[in-house]
């Protein structure tokens, strides 16, 4: 897919922004949904979570790449963390849940027919309305919203049925605790193929890395950067030295090798650099 569609299908994603200039603006709810993950399901490559709060300077950056200031304010005011699974297999796609306070009874006029949705009832969530459209599939529920980003080949029967019956996946410890419980400041990233994010941080093309998975967690500093730590699981202990000689050339930081995984410490990114890195994850997907 070229990159004015991935736009566009991002643009499409924050229609539901628009609610905000209908229904005013409402304190963000402290809870996080622990289910959340079960809605993209077990078989991403790639899952983030990105608690609102202390990433509202990044998460506007991307919002208003799309829509305007005041409205990407407002949405994350509704919102207190995104949840977010990115699929590269067979019919690529991206699954966007958000956790905050939403007014369901506003979808059709949020997702109108003449601009290309369908409302349908979805049997598998007892006949709750969702919306489609040839780029999206969208469900808000009050305190949760379900898109579904991808071509007309996207399997949203499968994305309905995420939702009636969650299946969480397996996270390591700490990126367990970060989607359950939040953290100002924080995101996480956990990719069980690393290939791709390692390729995007190293600023490589076309090259394949021997790294089985990748643990990323950006905590905010100041001035716009996050401090970051993560784990790269490799193939083995050689593989290990390669990719810590490769990291040590492409990013700052402390490294470390114990048995086959590489450990970085006290590297930093800014939020240019990370949202350059999310792109090209995106892109690659759609």
């Amino acid at each position: 897919m070229q990159k004015s569609c991935f736009f566009k299908i991002v643009g499409h994603s924050c229609l539901i922004a628009v609610v905000v200039f209908i229904s005013g603006c409402v304190s963000r709810p402290p809870e996080y949904d622990m289910q959340a993950f079960g809605a993209v399901g077990t078989d991403a490559d790639v899952y983030i979570v990105a608690p609102v709060a202390g990433n509202e300077p990044l998460l506007k950056a991307l919002f208003t790449a799309f829509v305007s200031e005041k409205t990407a304010l407002q949405y994350l005011s509704r919102t207190s963390a995104l949840y977010i699974g990115v699929n590269y297999e067979v019919t690529p796609s991206i699954t966007l849940v958000s956790a905050g306070s939403y007014p369901v009874s506003l979808g059709d006029l949020l997702f109108p027919k003449k601009d290309g949705w369908e409302k349908h009832r979805a049997a598998a969530l007892n006949n709750h309305a969702y919306y489609t459209s040839s780029i999206a599939d969208i469900v808000v529920q009050e305190k949760t919203a379900f898109m579904c980003l991808g071509d007309n080949q996207r399997n949203s029967a499968a994305f309905l049925q995420r939702i009636a019956e969650p299946h969480l996946p397996v996270f390591p410890p700490r990126f367990q605790a970060l989607s359950e419980t939040g953290g100002v400041g924080e995101i996480g990233l956990y990719a069980r193929s690393g290939n791709l994010i390692a390729a995007a941080l190293l600023d490589l093309e076309d090259i394949e890395l021997p790294i089985r998975s990748i643990e990323l967690y950006l905590k905010k500093n100041a001035d716009s950067i996050y401090r970051c730590s993560a784990v790269f699981e490799t193939t083995d202990v050689r593989t290990a030295l390669v990719v810590r000689l490769l990291l040590s050339h492409g990013m700052n930081g402390d490294f470390s090798v114990q048995g086959s995984s590489v450990f970085v410490e006290n590297a930093d990114i800014t939020e240019t650099e990370f949202i350059k890195m999310l792109e090209s994850m995106f892109f690659k997907s759609l």
